[in-house]
């Protein structure tokens, strides 16, 4: 019987010690990134996309970003890699816009720009 209460005293003690570490689901959860694959009709991957932080940026793009949008918050970024070309979608926002570009280390394209709403 007194095996049987340690035991019991062990698996619970054991099971609470981990049932609040938030360091370790925090650090689970910034590996893990669901990455969205896309294929032609055979079945072969033509790109995939992910997405990434802003500090994941190249600094090229960095550098883009910050000359062509100076006062603009990045909001989010997807990232796109077909055949090894990695392109960056990037949600912008001011306080009275967004703005939604597509750059590369040698392009930068303005997709939509809409204000919004009072």
């Amino acid at each position: 019987m007194k095996t049987l209460t340690i035991l019991i005293a062990l698996v619970t003690f054991s099971a609470s010690v981990f049932a609040n570490n938030t360091s370790v689901n925090e650090s689970a959860k910034k590996a893990v990134k669901a990455v969205t694959h896309y294929v032609d009709d055979n079945g072969n991957e033509v790109a995939t996309s992910r997405y990434i932080s802003d500090a994941e940026l190249p600094l090229s793009v960095i550098k883009k970003l910050m000359k062509k949008c100076p006062d603009q918050n990045i909001l989010s970024v997807r990232e796109f890699d077909a055949a090894g070309d990695k392109t960056y979608v990037v949600t912008l926002e001011t306080g009275t816009a967004f703005q939604v570009v597509k750059v590369s280390s040698s392009t930068f394209k303005t997709l939509q720009a809409f204000n919004k709403a009072n």
